[in-house]
This record gives C-alpha cells, sequence and structure tokens, in this order.
C-alpha cells in the first residue's frame, strides 16, 4: 500500500465500502502499519468502528444450498500446481485423518457456499471439522505460510461463511454425509481461524496475545471467532489463550 491514511481517512473509506458480505473483500481490510496522525494500526481503527456496528455485521443473510454441502471433492483428493501450497496443504490436513485437538477430525474441505449462479463470488470453506465430544462443527479460514492477508480479513472472512451458511442444513447435510445422527440438534456451529507460523496474520495474533490489538481482539469475541496454529510437520494444533473458557 503505497498510499497513506489518517485516521478519519480509514474510517471513511471503510464507510465507503461497509456492505457485509462483501466487507472482508475490501482493500483497506487488508491494510498493513499505521495512520498518519495516531499510532494506530489501520487494522485496530476498523476493528473499533466494526465494533460499533457490530449489530449491521450479524445482518448478513444466510443462503439455502440445495445441493449437498459436503462430499464435493471426495474421491479425487489430487493437489495442484506449486503456486496453491495453502489450498494443497488443506487438502494434506484432510487426507491425514487424524483428530486435531480442539478441533476434531477433518471431514471435509472447499466447502461451496453458493446456490446457483446468482451467488456469484462468493468463496469456500477451506475446511470442516468435528469435535465429536463437544459436538463442536467448526468452520475452518485458513492461512498458510506465505499468504500476507490481515489477521482481520481472516476473521471477517469466515465470520461472513459463517453467517451464509444455512446453519440447519449444514447441520443435516453433516449428519446425512458423516452418519452421526443427532437427534436433540446439540451440534454447535463454531467460526474458526487457522494459521500457520510465518504467514502475516500469525504474527499479529502473536501480537493480540501480548496484549496488543486490543479492538481486534474485542472484535472476535463479539464475533465468536477462535483461533488455533498448527505446525505443518506433524500437524500439532494448538487453541489460542485468547479463547474464553
Amino acid at each position: 500500500m503505497a498510499q497513506k491514511y489518517s485516521k478519519d481517512k480509514t474510517i471513511k473509506k471503510l464507510n465507503e465500502e461497509l456492505y457485509p458480505i462483501k466487507l472482508y473483500k475490501a482493500r483497506c481490510i487488508n491494510w498493513k502499519g499505521k495512520a498518519t496522525d495516531c499510532d494506530k494500526p489501520y487494522s485496530e481503527i476498523i476493528a473499533e468502528t466494526l465494533i460499533e456496528n457490530c449489530e449491521k455485521l450479524k445482518t448478513i443473510p444466510s443462503i439455502t444450498r440445495e445441493k449437498t454441502y459436503f462430499g464435493q471433492n471426495h474421491g479425487n483428493v489430487k493437489t495442484s500446481g506449486s503456486n496453491r501450497k495453502e489450498e494443497n496443504f488443506a487438502k494434506e490436513i484432510y487426507k491425514r485423518k487424524r483428530e486435531l485437538g480442539t478441533l476434531g477430525l477433518i471431514i471435509d474441505y472447499q466447502i461451496p457456499l453458493k446456490d446457483n449462479l446468482g451467488n456469484k463470488g462468493l468463496g469456500k470453506i477451506d475446511l470442516i471439522s468435528y469435535n465429536k465430544n463437544s459436538k463442536n462443527l467448526f468452520l475452518i479460514e485458513l492461512k498458510y505460510t506465505e499468504n500476507e492477508e490481515t489477521l482481520l480479513r481472516a476473521v471477517l472472512e469466515i465470520y461472513t461463511y459463517y453467517k451464509i451458511v444455512d446453519e440447519k442444513k449444514l447441520k443435516k447435510d453433516f449428519q446425512d454425509f458423516s452418519g452421526c445422527v443427532d437427534p436433540d440438534n446439540e451440534i454447535t456451529i463454531i467460526p474458526a481461524v487457522l494459521l500457520v507460523p510465518e504467514c502475516n496474520a500469525y504474527k499479529e495474533l502473536i501480537e493480540m496475545e501480548d496484549g496488543k490489538r486490543k479492538n481486534l481482539k474485542e472484535l472476535s469475541q463479539q464475533l465468536g471467532v477462535r483461533f488455533f496454529t498448527i505446525k505443518p510437520s506433524g500437524l500439532s494444533v494448538n487453541e489460542s489463550k485468547l479463547q474464553n473458557p
């Protein structure tokens, strides 16, 4: 980002793009550095403004997908070219079929959200996992080592997907696909961010754990987003100490 902005201009830029379903794609969400007239990172200024507009974020509408959410890629788990390392790592996690601590077992990857061509522009959930003990179904946004996107973008992206998903349909499709019957409907859907060390968002998570980026911490907590880190060697997963008990 060559051009620098003041705090007021940062907020103005955000307000120009405050359309919740597309917000995570706004350029200002990915700005790094600090405002020209104060010692605050752009992401902290934006997070503070979003806290004030949190109710608006919660109005993101769900989209009912007629086709099943699950099983779109099963039976054909092939890695792509070297320029798609993040996607390949997601596939590798899925293929390992291992329990990943609190996240449980990865059950699918690249889960589509759109229902028809009219939903063009909607992304895909990187990974979905299920913890059979807690009955938590995690929708996961993955950021790999060379990813330069901000932690703010990761939070808003997975929260947007979490809101877009038709919760009732997702639970039904999950039970049909996995055979995990839950007649009492106790499954809880949780948005989560999974970070590999060396990506930009991981560095910002460490700062947040150290007491910095307080606005981003509060925003994440209000949106119910949880954070995890994973080491590619051995697929060791840890939950951030920021989480509420």
